[in-house]
């Protein structure tokens, strides 16, 4: 079966075009299952472990369409805006809710 490195830490499966191999060095579990819970209006979406450091990812179209290239590209830039939105609120999480707190804190002295 001939892998095709898509992006780092994606690589699909050129044998069957609808299945991608996610690295879990780059994705973790939350994102992905938030960007396959976006996809399952249209698709079908499977998830499984692929040996023990990736993910297997199956997208496969609802109705028939000619090109599924395009479903396994927007999956992808999907997950990796999902990723990037998960390293963010555990980075600056913690900061956010502090700042949020005080806005809505009632003023002194009134």
């Amino acid at each position: 079966m001939t892998r095709i490195e898509m992006n780092k830490g994606i690589t699909m499966l050129e044998k069957d075009g609808g299945k991608i191999i996610l690295s879990k060095e780059f994705f973790e579990r939350e994102p992905v299952l938030a960007t396959a819970a976006k996809f399952t209006d249209r698709y079908y979406v499977g998830i499984q472990p692929y040996g023990t450091d990736s993910f297997e990812v199956s997208i496969h179209p609802k109705e028939d369409v000619p090109d599924n290239l395009k479903a396994i590209k927007a999956f992808c830039n999907e997950l990796i805006e999902q990723q990037v939105r998960h390293d963010l609120q555990n980075r600056f999480g913690k900061l956010r809710e502090i700042i949020v707190a005080q806005a809505f804190s009632p003023l002194e002295g009134s």
